[in-house]
């Protein structure tokens, strides 16, 4: 993923998928709360579930969550 595309999803719900240490594509919910840069990772998005490494994001999808009633 790109510094560009990733500004695009700050403050938005995404799915999450991206890639483990093993090499296996996880799936996640997460929030995206800004875009840092970690030392000795790089540029990572900062979410409610920890930080990701942008060049191990897959992909980034918006979702719209709605609270049940």
């Amino acid at each position: 993923m790109l510094l560009s595309e990733a500004k695009k999803h700050v403050g938005v719900c995404v799915n999450l998928m991206y890639k483990e240490r093993s090499g296996d594509v996880v799936e996640q919910l997460a929030e995206i709360f800004d875009i840092g840069f970690v030392p000795l990772y790089g540029p990572c998005l900062i979410t409610d579930q920890g930080e990701f490494r942008l060049d191990k994001v897959v992909s980034c999808e918006p979702v719209s969550q709605q609270r049940a009633a």
